[in-house]
């Protein structure tokens, strides 16, 4: 996959580009007693439990979500990012792309804005053998070096043993990020959704776009 040309079709279904506003935007991450209320919701309503991710990376789940994020190219990056994602999933629900700050940008560190997107992904359960979340988490992190067009990174991640890579996984620190696929939480085959412990409590922008799916019933 290591091509710099743009995926001829992808679907966008549930992706509504540009459709929020800044100005929504900014309501919907300073209004911090609604976005409260609601994230409390969602914890009662959705998230059935928090767990390690080594704890459960060996779980097949019925589905699983992602969070998508880059400030370089972002539009073009995600979209790549998704027609991908979309190939390994029956069915693939996103939320609308959303532009926010760096959270870990500082006065003396300034960093560029992010453009961040949930995904809902449902796994076709017929399929053998079906893939446990450390599996998806390799093959998310073997998508962003082949995105990113290093194809020598790609090969050692996917010659990595499963549990060596999850032990070895640091967020990016540095100031442009191609892209990045994190699974925020899994869905069971009863509909449980367990969020992973190392992803949580959920950011902000990761709120926003949980928020989007569930409003529109495509995560439930």
């Amino acid at each position: 996959m290591c091509s710099d040309k743009p995926s001829a079709q992808f679907s966008t279904k549930g992706v509504d580009v540009n459709s929020l506003s800044i100005s929504k935007q900014d309501n919907a991450l300073n209004d911090s007693d609604k976005l409260k209320r609601v994230q409390d919701n969602l914890k009662k309503q959705i998230i059935s439990e928090i767990q390690p991710l080594l704890q459960i990376s060996d779980i097949a789940p019925a589905g699983y979500i992602v969070e998508l994020g880059s400030n370089q190219e972002a539009s073009y990056h995600l979209q790549q990012s998704r027609k991908v994602l979309e190939d390994q999933a029956i069915e693939a629900y996103w939320s609308t792309e959303f532009i926010n700050p760096d959270y870990t940008a500082t006065a003396e560190n300034p960093k560029p804005d992010y453009t961040n997107q949930c995904g809902y992904l449902k796994l076709n359960q017929a399929d053998q053998p079906c893939l446990t979340l450390g599996e998806l988490v390799k093959a998310s992190k073997v998508i962003e070096k082949q995105i990113q067009q290093d194809c020598y990174e790609a090969e050692k991640i996917n010659r990595l043993e499963v549990d060596e890579l999850l032990q070895s996984i640091t967020e990016p620190k540095n100031r442009v990020v191609i892209i990045d696929i994190d699974i925020l939480a899994i869905v069971t085959d009863s509909g449980e959704v367990i969020a992973v412990e190392e992803r949580y409590p959920f950011k902000n922008h990761e709120w926003v776009g949980l928020i989007e799916l569930y409003q529109n019933h495509w995560l439930s």
